[in-house]
């Protein structure tokens, strides 16, 4: 017997995939998938979706295809349960109650009721409380474990303390792949990116994924710790070193040993410690400040900046050859702004965590104009700026769903540096609500110019002309 219940449901859906978008017909609807009978090209097992429905009201739901079949594909649910009640458990109960029949045991049903009184299954999957237990019984939910272990090993990369690493757009998805192919090595990697796009959690994610992630991972902070002090605490002192050496000190790089080394900003490493740096990656020996002894460790160093190395190097603030030495392997990180749907992949999940963190069950979600809010935002700040909003946001919040005058995103804080680098920039913005129009007026329409000329009310060669501009493409059928 399926613990989940699962209904008849053949209306035309729009899905979102590999950048593509299809008109689909369903064969089955349950409260954690749907069914098509459908094959679309290139389609794999774990790709990320999102399906368009006509339920009670049109819904775009989030979800992974889990199994390719001979006459299609399943695609299961990725929301969280408060999602799934509100929409696919609301209008399936409403479906049940219309047929009058259990979907389990067929038993007619003479009213509404929460609870067959043949089989004594739960009918009313409307609360997020019955969504979430019937998830945690579903048998079927071994196999959506299983695909989400896949997921997360190539699609993620990360733990649950690091559930930021989280992402699905094709920058994140390269970057994944680097991660993979780099924590099988020992060679030095260099990871650049803006200030607040997870650069210490990209090294811990190759670091926990190596030969190494038993032993230990080190992080020094190179901007953090005075010029003076940086040569010690990088490969310690002997006593008597200088004033105020009472004993021997081992330095971080000894810490290190078996293990990996993280040198965070290491843009701002001054340029005669580069030099002792660079000997270090070549042979991984060093001597402690104030001794004469070599000493050798098995250390491999990972490193970041948010500077541009190849200027600094022209500037003569940076060794070219330890730029050369540590950027042989290297990881660009994408900021918030460059990473589409990852922003409102992340924003649920934080949402999730701090309202249960100040125990406020009762919020569910954003508005849709919230959420546009956030994706037509640039983060400045990055994943770091949006942890700060939603977690204010959590803590101020009095209202189940959350609205944009709930969010602290006020453009007026924005600084000069912040605005030369585009957030202000009124075209793009005025682009990027035309794309989302255009895109949003091709699903409804599905695909039907005519219609969409109406729903936009410009005429049949502007909707040509913004279908080609921004790529969206023609609706492919694939009807069998």
């Amino acid at each position: 017997m399926r613990i989940a219940p699962r209904i008849s449901y053949t209306k035309p859906s729009m899905l979102e995939v590999n950048g593509e978008i299809y008109k689909c017909i369903p064969e089955d609807l349950s409260l954690f998938g749907i069914k098509f009978r459908d094959n679309i090209a290139n389609l794999e097992i774990g790709d990320d979706v999102i399906v368009h429905l006509e339920l009670n009201d049109e819904v775009s739901l989030n979800g992974m295809v889990s199994r390719l079949i001979e006459s299609g594909f399943v695609v299961m649910f990725n929301e969280d349960p408060e999602v799934i009640a509100n929409t696919v458990g609301k209008y399936l109960t409403d479906k049940i109650f219309e047929s009058k029949a259990c979907p389990y045991c067929g038993q007619f049903l003479k009213k509404k009721v929460e609870i067959c009184s043949k089989c004594g299954m739960y009918l009313d999957f409307s609360k997020k409380e019955v969504v979430k237990i019937t998830k945690d019984l579903k048998l079927g939910n071994f196999i959506s474990k299983l695909v989400h272990e896949k997921r997360v090993d190539y699609g993620a990369l990360c733990t649950e303390e690091n559930i930021e690493m989280v992402g699905s757009s094709p920058k994140m998805k390269q970057v994944f792949s680097l991660i993979r192919k780099y924590a099988q090595t020992d060679y030095p990697v260099l990871i650049l990116g803006e200030t607040g796009t997870g650069k210490e959690l990209t090294a811990r994610a190759i670091h926990e994924r190596s030969r190494r992630k038993n032993k230990p991972f080190v992080v020094v902070n190179c901007a953090a710790i005075p010029e003076d002090l940086l040569e010690a605490e990088l490969f310690g002192y002997e006593k008597g070193a200088f004033t105020g050496a009472h004993h021997r000190k081992i330095g971080r790089v000894e810490t290190a040993d078996g293990g990996t080394l993280f040198l965070d900003e290491i843009g701002d490493l001054p340029y005669n410690l580069q030099a002792k740096l660079l000997r270090f990656l070549q042979d991984g020996t060093f001597e402690r400040l104030g001794g004469n002894k070599t000493h050798k460790v098995d250390v491999r160093i990972i490193a970041a900046t948010n500077i541009n190395l190849k200027k600094a190097i022209e500037k003569e603030r940076f060794r070219k050859d330890l730029y050369y030495r540590l950027s042989s392997l290297s990881i660009e990180l994408p900021p918030l702004r460059e990473r589409g749907n990852d922003v409102i992949v992340l924003a649920k999940y934080f949402l999730t965590k701090f309202c249960k963190e100040q125990n406020k069950t009762n919020v569910i979600g954003f508005t849709k104009e919230a959420l546009e809010l956030m994706k037509s935002y640039t983060w400045p700040g990055n994943i770091r700026e949006l942890i700060n909003v939603i977690r204010k946001t959590c803590v101020l919040v009095e209202k189940d769903i959350i609205d944009v005058n709930d969010l602290d995103i006020r453009f007026e804080n924005i600084n000069l540096a912040e605005a030369e680098e585009g957030i202000l920039n009124l075209n793009k913005h005025i682009e990027n609500l035309e794309k989302e129009l255009v895109k949003k007026a091709f699903i409804l329409a599905g695909g039907n110019i005519t219609k969409m000329a109406s729903l936009l009310s410009v005429s049949r060669p502007k909707v040509y002309k913004l279908i080609e501009k921004y790529k969206i493409g023609r609706v492919k059928e694939n009807i069998n």
